[in-house]
């Protein structure tokens, strides 16, 4: 017979699972500050776990505070953070990057989220968002119009796809007269 203390996250896993979705309950009712105690403490506990060191870095993104952040985010993504999570993450890290500044890891995390994850639109708008920081306004842009053609349904949008998608790769195009 297997002891309970033998069970590897036998009574833990429930406990750090609800405190996490107490702690996202917190973050979605503007609580920010009670949703980041509950995640510093949790940390304490689970220091090494990557989703509750993504869920930290979250708290001090939401909380403005993205410089406190990204060392969260990134030892999350260095603990083994996967799925859903680390897609998310990526997109957390870079957007991070990009408001404190840093626009070259920004670009660097992005695209290296966008070819790891290639069809999570939100990962390619927030490249295309770094790209403008970077003053590369013509990669921003066609990747922009890439992803409103890949996903609109608005028919008008549609009418012009031929157009947009000439566009988006040749956007300083000038016709002589």
């Amino acid at each position: 017979m297997q002891l309970k203390s033998e069970i590897p996250d036998f009574e833990e896993r429930p406990l750090k699972e609800t405190q996490i979705a107490r702690a996202k309950e917190l973050r979605r009712n503007d609580q920010l500050e009670e949703s980041q105690e509950l995640l510093l403490e949790l940390l304490e506990e689970y220091d090494d776990d990557p989703t509750v060191l993504f869920e930290v870095g979250g708290s001090y993104d939401v909380l403005g505070e993205e410089r406190e952040a990204i060392p969260y985010y990134r030892k999350a993504i260095d603990a083994g953070l996967e799925g859903d999570e680390l897609t998310e993450c990526l997109v957390c890290l870079g957007s991070s990057y990009r408001n404190v500044g840093q626009f070259e890891q920004a670009i660097a995390t992005l695209e290296k989220g966008a070819e790891q994850f290639p069809e999570d639109n939100s990962m390619r708008v927030f490249l295309a968002l770094a790209y403008y920081s970077d003053a590369r306004e013509d990669e921003s842009v066609s990747i922009l119009l890439d992803v409103l053609l890949k996903t609109t349904n608005d028919k008008n949008i549609l009418a012009f796809a031929d157009a947009l998608e000439y566009y988006k790769d040749n956007l300083d195009e000038v016709w002589d007269e």
